[in-house]
């Protein structure tokens, strides 16, 4: 990290080129957010266990190993003076081979097992191989006469950029596929869900994808920022669109690039340009900045306040699914006070007038934890034609802080799936809050005899009124029970915590 600093320095630069500077200098300022994330993460593997080393890198480096395969590439695209055609036709096969190499190592992180390629592996630091390439890819996004030259004299590395599949690795794709089917499984129970969220971040430790993801996002960038010559140049400005499409809205590649790919689409939220369509910038700015992060929240953020109002227009029930996701996430990163917020206003007035009720209604489903989305559905449905302004929102949206939590849990808990309900009968302060209720304890010898895939209406209805129609207590609208017999009997308890939820004034009803 050191030689890191040393190579990059530590200039800031978030709002696009400054003049008067060389292409070069350009890059460096470009790099540093880069390295600064690349720091943390390397900081992060350092505390973790089992840190797999690269292998030795040896003095000069091993014949079309990584280190020589990353060197000849910086070498090539940052040649002082121009580059023969030989030089340049080296690339693609160069590129394969980091590729392929990539691979070998970070499956080898999750096998612990080396095969015999594994001795090409032998970056002394692989935070260093995005580094390096992102550096290259920079280069030829600043430099379009060298990017023209590089394409005419090696074709194949556009296949390279536009076609090549991206390797995600079979774990993040095992981990998505699990995911998905506990997702669609009625009876999958919090083990299922606790395997597969387990799959999952053990996933996320493949960097194969994200190491790439540098480079092809800055060349791909290049092709919407820069200008067509020619049909070939309109050609590539098309393929690239629809890659980066892809790339920064589609959820599984999202996870694989993390802020790489944040850092490399930086001139797409700022370069006010007929190629980069405003609903593009705004699927991705909002895509990336709901991720939450230090490092591209601010970029991100800025991006989404300056998009103007035709960025909103021709989204499709999917893209605007995936906003209010975000918005979610964020909510559940920053609490209540973030919806408050006027990028969340702003949000959310875009899209109730131009869609109408609809996302809200989809939306309400997505959480039955941060149930903002029913709140909102609920109350745009008794008066749809009041909220016409941004401004009309702020005060409905003041009213949800103050919606009691046992009103959000009973909510919550008829979104739930029924295995949800099952997992969730003794936690979290659904249902009845006196931890003696007999129907409780009921209940939780049904949940011991029930047989997976066996369904029974009537337990089922049950189960779902002992936390759906559970009454709140009147006072201070914290806590719920099943019945008058539960509450008389948790009084005792209840007394000194019912004054001081009472002085909250939370008493907002949906």
């Amino acid at each position: 990290m050191r030689a890191a600093l040393e190579r990059y320095g530590r200039e800031k630069n978030t709002t696009g080129p400054r003049p008067k500077e060389t292409v070069r200098e350009q890059v460096r300022a470009r790099l540093s957010l880069a390295v600064g994330g690349t720091i943390m993460q390397s900081i992060s593997a350092s505390l973790s266990k089992g840190t797999l080393k690269s292998a030795p890198l040896l003095d000069p480096p091993i014949a079309t190993g990584l280190t020589e395969s990353v060197n000849k590439i910086y070498d090539i695209v940052l040649k002082h003076g121009p580059v023969s055609r030989e030089e340049w036709g080296q690339l693609p096969a160069l590129f394969r081979r980091v590729r392929h190499l990539l691979r070998v190592y970070y499956d080898a992180v999750f096998t612990h097992r080396k095969t015999v390629e594994f001795k090409f592996c032998d970056m002394k630091d692989m935070s260093d191989v995005g580094l390096k390439l992102h550096e290259c890819g920079l280069f030829l996004q600043l430099s379009p006469g060298r990017l023209s030259a590089c394409l005419s004299s090696a074709p194949d590395l556009e296949t390279f950029i536009f076609d090549d599949p991206i390797d995600l690795g079979r774990w993040r794709l095992e981990a998505a596929a699990i995911e998905q089917t506990v997702k669609a499984d009625p009876e999958a129970d919090d083990d299922d869900r606790e395997r597969a969220l387990e799959l999952e971040n053990k996933s996320g430790n493949d960097l194969a994808a994200y190491q790439l993801s540098f480079f092809l996002g800055d060349v791909l960038v290049a092709f919407l920022i820069n200008p067509a010559n020619d049909n070939k140049d309109k050609a590539r400005q098309a393929k690239a669109m629809g890659r980066l499409v892809m790339m920064s809205t589609t959820p599984l590649y999202q996870l694989a690039f993390g802020d790489a790919l944040t850092d490399a689409m930086r001139p797409v939220y700022w370069t006010p340009t007929p190629r980069c369509s405003s609903g593009f910038r705004m699927r991705a700015a909002c895509q990336r900045w709901s991720r939450t992060g230090t490092l591209k929240d601010g970029l991100c953020k800025t991006a989404m306040e300056k998009l103007p109002g035709k960025a909103w227009a021709h989204q499709t029930p999917e893209s605007l699914l995936g906003i209010m996701r975000g918005l979610i996430r964020k909510l559940e990163f920053e609490g209540d006070d973030f919806a408050e917020t006027p990028i969340f206003v702003i949000i959310l007035h875009q899209i109730y007038s131009r869609y109408g009720l609809e996302p809200f209604e989809r939306a309400s489903h997505l959480s039955d934890f941060e149930i903002i989305f029913y709140f909102l559905h609920r109350r745009l449905s008794k008066k749809p034609e009041k909220f016409q302004s941004a401004h009309e929102w702020l005060p409905l949206l003041k009213k949800y802080r103050n919606v009691p939590g046992a009103t959000r849990k009973r909510h919550g808990w008829m979104i739930l799936t029924i295995s949800g309900r099952w997992d969730l009968l003794a936690m979290c302060g659904y249902g009845c809050g006196y931890a003696e209720c007999p129907e409780t304890s009921a209940l939780l010898r049904l949940k011991e005899a029930r047989v997976r895939g066996t369904r029974d209406p009537v337990v089922e209805d049950r189960l779902f009124q002992w936390g759906g129609a559970s009454k709140a207590c009147a006072r201070c609208k914290a806590v719920s029970y099943c019945g008058a017999a539960c509450q008389k009997a948790d009084w005792k308890r209840h007394k000194s915590e019912c004054a001081a939820e009472a002085a909250k004034n939370k008493n907002e009803e949906i």
